[in-house]
C-alpha cells in the first residue's frame, strides 16, 4: 500500500502538469479578430458624416423650402444602417461580397436622395391645435428623450440657461407637486442632485416653484428652490426661469430669476461660489426629460397634472428681462436656427401623420406623447 500511494500521487501531478500546459497552449493559440481595411468602409464613414451634418442643419417645418419633420427619420435610419454595414464589412465571416457592398452604398445614396426630394414645394396645410395631456394620474405625459442639451450647459461653475413655456392647469393630481417640466435627478443616499424642474406645489394657496441641484452643501443638500404665489388654474400662464453661475444683470450673487407673464416674480441670490447649478453627475442617470409628470425613482412616474403646455424653449444662455417680456407678448418668432437655442416645441398645430411624435424646431429632438391626450 505504501508503494502504491507514491505512484498514485506522481500520476496525479503529471496529469495536472499536462492540463496546465494544455491550457497555456490554448491561451497562446488565441488570435484576436483582425479589423478589415476596406475602401467601402471609408466611403460609408464619409456618407455617415455627411448625413449627420445634413440631418442636423436642414430646416424642418411646414413652409415651402423646408423639410417635413418626418423626413429626418429617413436620414437617421440610413445612418443606423450604414453603421451596421461598416461592422459587417469589418467583422463578418465570411465577409460580404463585392456586389453586396455595392448594394450598401446604393441603398444609402438612395436614402439621401429620398430625403432631399422630400423638401416642400409649397406650404403645408396645418391644423391649428393645442395639446391636452391628461397627466393627473401620472400615466400620461410627454417623453422628450434623454439629452445633455436639456441639462448640461457648460462646465460646472460656468453655466447659464433659460427655460420658458406656457402652461394651463385644468386638474391637479393627488401628489404634493404637479410637475410642469423636469430633468431633475436625486440620489437619496448621497443627497447629490442634478438638473432642474419647474412645477406647482401645494403650499398655502399654492406656489409655482423651481428646484435645481447644486454642489452638495451641509445645510441645503445642494438644493435651491425659489418660488412665488401660484396664479389661478384654468388660465394660460407664461412661466420662465433664468439662471447664471456668474450672476445676472451684473450682480454676481443673483443666480436665478423666476418670471410670471413677463414680470420677475422671485429671485435666488447666494454669495457662495461653490453652490452653483450642478449637472456633473448626468452620466449616472438614464431618465428622460418629461412634462406633465416626472420620474421619482427607477420605476415610478409621479406628480402629474392635466392640462396644456405650449411654446417650450430651452436656451443655453441667460436671457434678459427684455427678451422674457417680448416672449410673453408673443413678439418672438422662433425658427429653430437661433444661437444658443438647444430645444423648442410649439405644440400649437397637430402633426401630420403620427400625432404623438413631434420633432422640435431645431430638428434634433423628438417628443413622444404617452397615454391619454388629444389635439384640440
Amino acid at each position: 500500500m505504501k508503494k502504491i500511494f507514491p505512484l498514485f500521487l506522481g500520476l496525479c501531478c503529471t496529469m495536472m502538469v499536462l492540463q496546465f500546459t494544455s491550457c497555456s497552449e490554448s491561451k497562446h493559440d488565441f488570435t484576436a479578430p483582425v479589423e478589415i481595411q476596406d475602401t467601402y468602409i471609408t466611403e460609408l464613414d464619409t456618407l455617415i458624416s455627411s448625413m449627420t451634418h445634413l440631418a442636423d442643419t436642414s430646416d424642418y417645418g411646414t413652409q415651402k423650402g423646408q423639410y417635413p419633420s418626418d423626413s429626418r427619420s429617413i436620414l437617421t435610419d440610413a445612418i443606423s444602417n450604414a453603421n451596421r454595414y461598416v461592422l459587417l464589412i469589418k467583422y463578418q465571416d465570411p465577409a460580404p461580397s463585392e456586389s453586396e457592398k455595392q448594394r450598401y452604398i446604393t441603398e444609402i445614396n438612395n436614402a439621401v436622395e429620398k430625403f432631399k426630394n422630400s423638401i416642400r414645394t409649397e406650404n403645408a396645410e396645418t391644423i391649428p391645435a393645442v395639446l391636452f395631456v391628461d397627466g393627473k394620474t401620472s400615466q400620461s405625459y410627454i417623453d422628450f428623450g434623454r439629452s445633455k442639451d436639456y441639462t448640461v450647459f457648460g462646465e460646472t461653475g460656468n453655466q447659464s440657461f433659460t427655460i420658458e413655456f406656457w402652461v394651463k392647469v385644468t386638474a391637479r393630481g393627488s401628489y404634493d407637486n404637479c410637475m410642469f417640466l423636469s430633468t431633475f435627478f436625486s440620489n437619496s443616499t448621497s443627497q447629490w442632485r442634478n438638473g432642474w424642474m419647474m412645477y406647482w406645489r401645494n403650499s398655502g394657496t399654492g406656489i409655482y416653484r423651481v428646484s435645481w441641484g447644486g454642489i452638495l452643501s451641509s445645510n441645503r443638500w445642494g438644493l435651491w428652490e425659489p418660488s412665488f404665489t401660484a396664479p389661478a388654474d384654468g388660465v394660460w400662464q407664461h412661466f420662465a426661469f433664468v439662471y447664471s453661475d456668474k450672476g445676472l444683470g451684473g450682480n454676481a450673487s443673483l443666480r436665478g430669476k423666476l418670471y410670471l407673464n413677463g414680470t420677475v416674480a422671485s429671485t435666488q441670490s447666494n454669495t457662495t461660489t461653490s453652490e452653483v447649478y450642478n449637472s456633473s453627475d448626468y452620466d449616472n442617470y438614464d431618465k428622460p426629460m418629461t412634462a406633465f409628470t416626472r420620474w421619482v425613482n427607477t420605476t415610478d412616474m409621479q406628480e402629474g397634472f392635466s392640462g396644456y403646455m405650449k411654446k417650450i424653449r430651452i436656451w443655453k444662455e441667460a436671457k434678459d428681462d427684455a427678451y422674457i417680456q417680448s416672449s410673453y407678448n408673443e413678439l418672438t418668432d422662433i425658427s429653430g436656427k437661433e444661437t444658443n437655442l438647444v430645444a423648442a416645441w410649439d405644440f400649437t398645430s397637430k402633426p401630420s401623420g403620427t400625432d404623438n411624435s413631434v420633432l422640435d424646431l431645431t430638428g434634433k429632438h423628438t417628443a413622444k406623447v404617452i397615454g391619454t391626450y388629444k389635439w384640440e
